[in-house]
Formats: structure tokens, C-alpha cells, sequence
């Protein structure tokens, strides 16, 4: 009787509820299956929602993240088409025609449906993974906002963008090879990148700046697998060095901030969060620069900017923590920061022998250009943090508040315009279907009814031909 009052207890407990809910779904999202990936959200989903009830404004809670289940609804659909054709759960789907949708129209051949939803598929998938990355505009600033749950809730928000990259990276065989989803997908990642840094940079809090950092690094290593140029298992293994390391930082900042005790380990945490940025934007530079193209005139600046101030804000804004304990006391010579900070700066060079070994060699040149962005922004970062140099940039305005001020209208800007352009359409589609939403009163049962309505209809239309 007491076991199970201490496992109805523990059960009913939101923080461990949410904890192990969350757990469950991220390992989900990893495993090669779009069944395993849309429970996998919606356990996510399930734990911001338990959090959010848990709190004590929970109708503002429960209102700010019910969008986590959109991402879990496109999985679902992507799941029931790839079931409902066989060809496309065997494989790859023949690709969409130049007239595939109109022969489809017209009772063409059924190669141009099977292609038809196999880009509904793709576009699924594509959609889940970038509301997570805040690469659409319903849910473009998440991360400015705090998590649903008072404990963890400052550092909550960064689980989301590594949800959305493991949806890409883990179901890039269901979208890569769809040329229209790639390139939408590749524009929306690089618009997310340069304004998330922008964001990051406007942003006078360090808590703040990381978690937009997190941002910025997930979505590089997305355009990273867009890219196609390296084996999966380095571009994983890039995107958990970057991002890993800004995690880290985040969740440290909450400790003590542990991460920047001690000016011996400040100096290795801006080392291996330099090193691991630079080892992630020097192969998705080339992966997109060796094709010139329309698209990629877009897409290696905006890569190159993300890169710069993402390296400038990595070393210039992290500074040493000051020590407030009057009594010190004795740490070891090799903490578990040291330990991470060592690890990190391995793992982004230890990725690169992967990709080498898996086959990517760029020329000389290219790789000079791609490094030029990070040896840039470390570089200025390196210059503003010495005393002889930090009146001439006192004097230019980078440590002011008018760049800040900048990049803040900057990203205010395109959020309200996406959120204009996002009205619209709504009012374009309301009118459209407000018909539809006519034939019943909103009640859930009379709804209900409603649609067993037409599936009966549906299934006696085909008799009476």
C-alpha cells in the first residue's frame, strides 16, 4: 500500500511527470520512425502542457504553449500518407512532374498522386521540424519567453530547437530529396539563423543570448544536413559540440553559473564554444557555396553573418564570474566544466576526420573563405576585450546601445510583418472555409456527428454510381 502511494504520488507530481514525459519523447524523436518521432512530440507536447497547468498563471501557461502540438500534427500526417502508400514505405516516391499536380486533376496517371503527397509528406515533416527551430511565424519568438515551469523554466525553451533538429536530421530521408521542401526549407533555416543572432545580440542578458545562441546553432546545423555533404553521423556530431556547448552555458548560468568561475576556465569555455561554432559553419558554408545558384547567393551570406556575430558574442560577452563567497573553498584542480570544456573543444575537430573520412575534401580555398566569418567575429571579439582597443570601440559604437537597439527593430520588424502576412492569410482562408464551419454549432458531440456523416456518405457514394 505505501509503494503505491509513493508511485501515485510521484506519478501526480507535475515536475516529474513533465521530466519523465519529456525523457521518453526526446529519445523518441532519434529513433527512424515518423510513428516514433509524432509521439515523441506529443509527449513533449503533454509535458509543456502538464507544466504549464502546474503553474500559477496556468490559463496564460497552457495558452502560450498549446502551438507544441502543430509540430506533432504534421508528424501525423506525414505518417499517414507514408502508410497509406506503399511505395513511399518502401522507398523514395517518384518526383513531382512539371504538370504532375494537373494530370493528377485530371485523372491522370497515378504515378503524379503517389508524387503529389509524397511532397505533402516531405512538406509534413519540414513544417514540424521548423516550428520547433522558431522558423515560422506563429511561434517565432518562443525563446524569449520563459518555460512553463517556475524550476526549469528559464533554460526550458532550448529543448525545443533541439527537438526541431532532431526531427530534420532523423527524418532527412522523407525531405532531401524533395527539391521544392529542400530549398523552402533552406531559406526559411537562413532567415531563422541571421535573426536569431540578431536577437542574441540585442539581448543585454548572457541567460538570454545563450538560449537564442541555441537557436542559432540548430538551425545551421539543419542547413547543414540540407546541404548533403557530409555523412549523417558528422553532421550529428557538429551540431552536439555547438549546441551542446550553449546548453551547457545555459543550464551552468542556473548553478552558480559554474561554467565561468575562474578565469583559466572562462578563457577554455570561449575557446571550445569558438572551436565547436567554427567546426559547424565551415562545412555548411561549402555545402552550399559549391553550387552557385540563386538561392545559394542568399544563403552562404546569411551563413556568414550568423557565423561572425555568433562568434563575436561567444567570446566577447562571456565574461569571468566574480567570486562572492568570503571563505573559498577548496575546488578541485579538474571540475566537471573543465571536463566539458575539454570534450568539446575535441569533439568539433574529432567530427571533421569523420566527415573527412566519409568523404568530404572542399578545395583550399573554399575552406580559407568558409573560416573567414568565425576567424572574423573571434577575432573583433579578441581585439574589443583588450584594454588598449576597448576605447577605439567605445568610440565606433559596438559596445553601445545603438547596435543593440538595431538588431532588436531589426527582428521586431520582420516579426511584425510575418505576423501581417499570416493575418491576411487567415482572413483569406476564413472566408473561404467559414462555410464549412457553418454546417455545425461547435458542439464536440454534434461535430462528431458531423463527420460520421460523411464517412458514411462517403462510403455510399461509390454504391449508387
Amino acid at each position: 500500500m505505501r509503494r503505491a502511494r509513493e508511485v501515485w504520488s510521484w506519478s501526480t507530481d507535475p515536475r516529474r511527470l513533465g521530466i519523465a514525459l519529456c525523457i521518453v519523447g526526446a529519445a523518441l524523436l532519434w529513433v527512424r520512425s515518423l510513428l516514433a518521432g509524432a509521439i515523441g512530440i506529443e509527449l513533449i507536447g503533454a509535458a509543456f502542457w502538464c507544466w504549464a497547468r502546474a503553474a500559477d498563471d496556468a490559463p496564460e501557461q497552457v495558452m502560450r504553449w498549446s502551438w507544441v502540438r502543430r509540430p506533432a500534427t504534421a508528424l501525423w500526417l506525414a505518417f499517414a500518407i507514408h502508410a497509406a502508400f506503399p511505395v513511399l514505405a518502401h522507398g523514395h516516391g517518384p518526383p513531382l512532374p512539371a504538370r504532375g499536380v494537373l494530370q493528377a486533376m485530371h485523372g491522370g496517371a497515378t504515378v503524379a498522386w503517389v508524387a503529389l503527397f509524397r511532397v505533402i509528406e516531405a512538406g509534413a515533416v519540414v513544417w514540424a521540424g521548423l516550428e520547433l527551430l522558431a522558423a515560422l511565424p506563429m511561434a517565432r519568438a518562443f525563446s524569449d519567453l520563459p518555460g512553463p515551469f517556475l524550476g526549469t523554466r528559464i533554460w526550458l525553451p532550448a529543448l525545443l530547437p533541439a527537438a526541431g533538429f532532431a526531427v530534420l536530421w532523423r527524418q532527412s530521408e522523407h525531405w532531401i530529396d524533395v527539391p521544392f521542401v529542400r530549398l523552402t526549407a533552406m531559406v526559411l533555416l537562413t532567415v531563422t539563423a541571421v535573426l536569431a543572432v540578431l536577437r542574441a545580440y540585442a539581448r543585454r542578458s548572457w541567460t538570454a543570448s545563450l538560449r537564442w545562441l541555441v537557436v542559432t546553432d540548430c538551425a545551421l546545423a539543419a542547413l547543414l544536413v540540407a546541404g548533403n555533404r557530409v555523412t549523417p553521423l558528422a553532421s550529428l556530431l557538429l551540431w552536439f559540440a555547438a549546441c551542446g556547448t550553449h546548453v551547457f552555458l545555459l543550464v551552468g548560468e542556473l548553478r552558480g553559473s559554474a561554467p565561468r568561475r575562474g578565469v583559466q576556465l572562462t578563457r577554455l569555455w570561449r575557446a571550445a564554444s569558438w572551436t565547436a561554432l567554427a567546426s559547424l559553419a565551415w562545412p555548411a558554408m561549402i555545402a552550399h557555396g559549391v553550387r552557385p545558384s540563386r538561392v545559394n547567393a542568399l544563403i552562404v551570406p546569411g551563413i556568414a553573418i550568423a557565423t561572425a556575430i555568433a562568434a563575436w558574442l561567444s567570446v566577447a560577452r562571456m565574461h569571468s564570474a566574480e567570486e562572492r563567497r568570503k571563505v573559498m573553498r577548496p575546488d578541485p584542480a579538474l571540475t566537471s566544466s573543465h571536463a566539458a570544456a575539454i570534450a568539446v573543444l575535441m569533439l568539433g575537430p574529432l567530427a571533421l576526420a569523420v566527415a573527412w573520412w566519409g568523404g568530404f575534401e572542399p578545395p583550399w580555398r573554399s575552406s580559407l573563405l568558409a573560416l573567414a566569418p568565425a576567424a572574423v567575429g573571434g577575432w573583433l571579439a579578441v581585439l574589443a576585450r583588450q584594454t588598449r582597443t576597448r576605447a577605439v570601440w567605445e568610440r565606433l559604437g559596438t559596445q553601445g546601445d545603438a547596435p543593440r537597439a538595431l538588431a532588436q527593430r531589426i527582428f521586431e520588424l520582420v516579426v511584425h510583418v510575418e505576423r501581417r502576412v499570416l493575418a491576411a492569410l487567415r482572413q483569406v482562408t476564413g472566408g473561404v472555409t467559414g462555410a464549412i464551419h457553418d454546417l455545425h454549432t461547435g458542439d464536440a458531440q454534434e461535430y462528431l456527428l458531423f463527420l460520421v456523416g460523411l464517412g458514411v456518405l462517403a462510403m455510399v457514394l461509390p454504391l449508387l454510381r
